[in-house]
């Protein structure tokens, strides 16, 4: 019963990280990290700068490879992936950059465009019904035109995002996806992020700070420091469950258990006062 009980749990788990260990530089990032991304779900990846948030996406995408433990993607070990596997697990999953990072040559057509074109060698007129599909998902094909320099931020992040889905991903990642934003594209790119998740079955995983936002979007939260995870739960428990870590981030303080010092060493003999001098 126990067996069934975790086969079933884990197949809600699109992703599943366990026992995650990775140094980079002498510092330990993550510290056996354990946590399960659910399938058809929402999950926003939030901690205080520098704890690894972005690195844990290229860990899911088979970019970097921890230390020890495990990363699982729709039940494929990811470090043990060949090449070929795990270039097809790639262009299954959909990547939103925190700078979006279109490229400026070409307009926007050929921005959504550009994976088609990379990886597959369909005709031209099907790439083109393709493409406009995912522009008017996004609400932009008027603007296939446009180059990047012509559009606001916020238009710039949906185009972004129709080219993260132009595969029909079953897995999306949005590292820093409201960085920038003002109010009306906020909202505009939380509608996109709910709507794209239910109407083509997404799984979405969101790596960002704003809690309001987040609130709005977001079917579980973990609050990662210090290489593990310290706090998870819907977005409308999680800020008030009373750990001195969710106290600290979400209340903005600026010293608790992420201290407001970098370690370092005694101050008065840094600036050559020797002990007991008056």
């Amino acid at each position: 019963m126990i067996d069934t009980v975790q086969a079933q749990t884990e197949d809600r788990a699109l992703v599943r990280v366990r026992g995650l260990t990775t140094r980079l530089n002498g510092k330990t990032v993550f510290d056996q990290l354990d946590l399960d991304i659910p399938r058809g779900k929402v999950t926003a990846i939030m901690g205080p700068s520098g704890t690894g948030k972005t690195t844990l996406l290229k860990h899911i995408t088979g970019q970097m490879f921890g230390n020890a433990g495990e990363v699982w993607v729709d039940g494929q070990n990811v470090a043990e992936l060949s090449r070929d596997a795990l270039f097809g697990l790639r262009e299954r999953i959909g990547y939103l950059f925190q700078n979006s990072a279109l490229l400026t040559d070409f307009d926007v057509f050929e921005n959504v465009a550009f994976p088609l074109r990379q990886h597959t060698r369909l005709p031209e007129v099907l790439i083109r019904n393709i493409v406009l599909t995912k522009l008017q998902a996004v609400g932009l094909r008027g603007a296939a035109s446009l180059m990047p320099s012509e559009l606001s931020g916020g238009m710039a992040r949906r185009v972004a995002l129709a080219r993260a889905i132009v595969f029909d991903p079953m897995l999306i990642l949005y590292d820093e996806p409201f960085v920038g934003l003002d109010p009306i594209a906020l909202n505009q790119v939380l509608k996109l992020i709910r709507t794209l998740n239910e109407t083509l079955g997404l799984t979405s995983v969101l790596v960002a700070h704003e809690l309001e936002a987040i609130k709005q979007v977001a079917d579980v939260i973990y609050l990662i420091a210090n290489g593990k995870v310290v706090a998870q739960g819907d977005p409308k428990t999680i800020a008030g469950n009373g750990s001195p870590w969710t106290r600290q981030f979400f209340g903005g303080e600026a010293d608790g258990p992420v201290p407001f010092q970098y370690p370092a060493d005694d101050y008065a003999e840094a600036l050559g006062f020797k002990q007991g001098a008056v």
